[in-house]
């Protein structure tokens, strides 16, 4: 379950596998977990590249403006 969803950390997949039926503690699926490589910023950079058209505003000068909300 790690390797198919990396953002996923231990109490996510433990709350799954006691939804299957597993009895098993949080601490034994955070330590058998596959570390992710790279930073968490990795992940809002990918975020950011994903939707940047939804977070620009082309203005009446043809520019372009950053919105966040």
């Amino acid at each position: 379950m790690g390797r198919e969803n990396p953002p996923w950390g231990a109490p996510k997949i433990h709350g799954d596998l006691l939804k299957l039926g597993f009895d098993i503690s949080e601490t034994s699926v955070s330590k058998y977990l596959v570390r992710r490589k790279g930073s968490p910023s990795q992940w809002w950079r990918m975020f950011l590249e994903n939707h940047v058209k939804s977070f620009t505003v082309p203005t009446i000068r043809f520019g372009i403006l950053c919105v966040f909300s």
